[in-house]
């Protein structure tokens, strides 16, 4: 019997052993595929919605443009710094930023010529590293189905908003992209044996401070209590592994400070210092009881993770209390997501922007508890459905979870992609084209949208940097209003550019408009004024 079987298994060619592995690699290889062509077409998808009508969207605005004429003044004058028709401007828009975007922007435009895509290109580079990296760090601390679930929440999410922001020269993505890449090497120092990995974390964090001093406000005070809370409660790690980058951090940034008090300003170091503490007070310590509200509401909002967020939070401060190297990592993460949205509700002004890099690392404890739910029930509409029939409704959660993670991330990101792809009108560069075609580059023009003056070389005249402080507090403190301390006549302007920022903020009041200039041209959402007794010629 066992001989004829045998010969029939021959004569049909088949083996007892190798026809249970083809149709098993079959079955594993085919998942394998579809995942890798998933991530096919996500890599080229997040590719094109960072490239795609670069300098049509976002629009240019005012910090962006303000920060673009640091790169402009340092390629043409040699000077790290602002520049207005009087002359250099120190510390304004030149310590808005670090010098880890401004000089490598400068590199740019003057490889490649002075123009927004030269200075955006830069912009998207760091996108896609603050990409790259928290998929990284997600999957170091979660696993690979986590770091894509937080990469999609990280992308979409409209509180983030990170396509936007990464797609412009301002400073919260490129401080995102040496975050990440600091708590990913700090991960990693857990099992390393030398020190070189903890300086290379504390290097970052760094240079994540140095990018965006808001960074360094939640940063330092996190790696802080981080070490307290291993002190007290975790007893897992050496003291080292909090004070090497501690140190190191508190050392980028002050070093950055020491160079910009010493060599980036007009005076000696005390009036240098006296021109820093003018330009750098503002939004970060403002403790008003109508903003912490207003803060409240915008933190608890749909837009934000879809109204999840305080449920994310409560998550990820109990996964916290575990004594345990998992436990560890991720109160970590909270104490500084805690520290940042603390400090966003109680001192800043309340807007979303200001709680930018908290709510980034949020996207990481969001997707810990997407990955939790779906773990612990099957999300396969025929598993939950007949579970449903069986009335156990627990099922209910793996489908409710997964319209969440729609509603926090996919459901935003398409928003956002019609955006990209059906920008609004260019106006800035509509602008700037007319102003070249119709006006003397002798001409002064009086504007406060600084884009421009990145954008033709025409003789600008922006109000003091010092009005910036006063138009904050008018808009979200209800004080006096920045015309009531300028008078922009007093400079004889020949032209006024009134767009976005100065109707904003009431720079330029009709009344004072009036009788002196005369409209002469629109685009969008800006005005352009010549004085009466003059006209535009080419």
């Amino acid at each position: 019997m066992q001989a004829s079987n045998s010969t029939h298994l021959r004569q049909s060619g088949a083996h007892p052993t190798a026809s249970a592995e083809p149709v098993s690699a079959q079955t594993h290889a085919q998942p394998r595929l579809a995942i890798r062509a998933l991530a096919v077409l996500a890599v080229l998808g997040i590719l094109g919605l960072s490239l795609v009508n670069l300098t049509v969207f976002p629009r240019p605005w005012f910090d962006e443009g303000s920060h673009l004429h640091v790169p402009k003044t340092l390629v043409k004058f040699g000077v790290y710094a602002d520049y207005s028709s009087e002359g250099f401007r120190y510390y304004g828009p030149s310590i808005g930023i670090g010098p880890t975007v401004m000089l490598p922007v400068a590199a740019a435009v003057r490889l490649l010529g002075i123009g927004l895509m030269q200075a955006r290109l830069v912009m998207v580079a760091y996108l896609l590293v603050a990409i790259a990296a928290m998929f990284g760090l997600a999957r170091a601390i979660g696993g690979a189905r986590m770091a894509w679930l937080a990469g999609a929440i990280l992308v979409g999410s409209q509180a983030i908003n990170l396509l936007e922001w990464g797609r412009q020269m301002v400073g919260e993505v490129p401080a995102l992209a040496f975050l990440a890449l600091g708590w990913l090497a700090w991960l990693k120092a857990e099992q390393a044996t030398r020190a070189r990995t903890l300086v290379l974390a504390g290097v970052s964090f760094g240079l994540a401070a140095v990018t965006k001093s808001q960074t360094a406000l939640i940063l330092v005070p996190t790696l802080f209590v981080a070490w307290l809370a291993n002190l007290i409660f975790y007893r897992r790690l050496p003291q080292r592994h909090f004070l090497i980058p501690l140190i190191i951090t508190v050392a980028c940034f002050g070093a950055w400070q020491v160079i910009s008090l010493a060599f980036l300003g007009p005076g000696t170091l005390a009036e240098n210092l006296d021109l820093l503490r003018q330009f750098s007070s503002g939004a970060a310590f403002v403790f008003s009881p109508k903003l912490i509200a207003q803060s409240t509401k915008n933190l608890l909002g749909f837009d934000v993770f879809a109204g999840w967020l305080a449920p994310i939070l409560v998550y990820g401060l109990t996964i916290s209390l575990r004594r345990s190297a998992d436990g560890q990592r991720w109160g970590n993460l909270m104490i500084f997501v805690m520290g940042g949205l603390v400090w966003y509700v109680f001192a800043s002004i309340s807007w979303l922007r200001y709680a930018f890099a908290p709510l980034a690392m949020v996207t990481l404890v969001a997707a810990r508890l997407i990955d939790d739910l779906w773990a612990r029930f099957d999300p396969r509409p025929r598993a939950w459905w007949a579970a449903l029939q069986r009335g156990d409704f627990r099922a209910a959660i793996a489908p409710a979870t997964l319209a969440v993670f729609a509603l926090m991330s996919l459901a935003p990101l398409g928003l956002t992609a019609r955006q990209i792809i059906d920008p609004p009108e260019p106006s800035a560069q509509q602008v700037a084209d007319y102003l070249n075609a119709n006006v003397s580059r002798e001409a002064l023009i009086e504007t406060w949208e600084p884009e421009l003056g990145f954008l033709t070389d025409h003789r600008y005249h922006f109000p003091p940097h010092v009005l910036l402080d006063t138009a904050v507090r008018n808009v979200w403190l209800d004080g006096p209003a920045p015309a009531e301390r300028y008078d922009f006549t007093a400079e004889s302007p020949d032209y006024v550019v009134v767009g976005a920022f100065a109707e904003y903020t009431g720079m330029y009041p009709l009344e004072k408009l009036a009788g002196r200039f005369q409209l002469i041209a629109s685009f969008g959402a800006y005005d352009v004024y010549a004085i009466a007794s003059a006209s535009a010629s080419p």
